[in-house]
């Protein structure tokens, strides 16, 4: 279930244009790196908190422009994460 306070800040995102520009970001990086990357890796390399990547990631993936790959161990948490990888548009 999504709290009020998450849903209110996205929306306020969404209308600042800074969502575009997270969204923007986040495939940049995974189109520059050419291989699949996790949320937290996402998060470290871009500086975008990971709770706004986890957001803007499932946007993404739901706009088609990105697809989850194979399970693997994240490089940072070293649990076991389905990363992330740009599709090409």
């Amino acid at each position: 279930m999504i709290r009020e306070t998450s849903r209110v800040a996205y929306e306020d995102l969404k209308m600042s244009g800074k969502l575009l520009t997270q969204k923007e970001r986040i495939v940049r990086l995974l189109k520059k790196k050419e291989t699949p990357m996790s949320r937290k890796e996402i998060s470290v390399m871009t500086g975008i908190e990971i709770n706004a990547v986890s957001g803007r990631v499932n946007d993404l993936i739901k706009d088609g422009k990105l697809k989850e790959a194979s399970c693997r161990k994240c490089f940072i948490s070293k649990k076991t994460i389905k990363p992330v990888f740009a599709l090409p548009f």
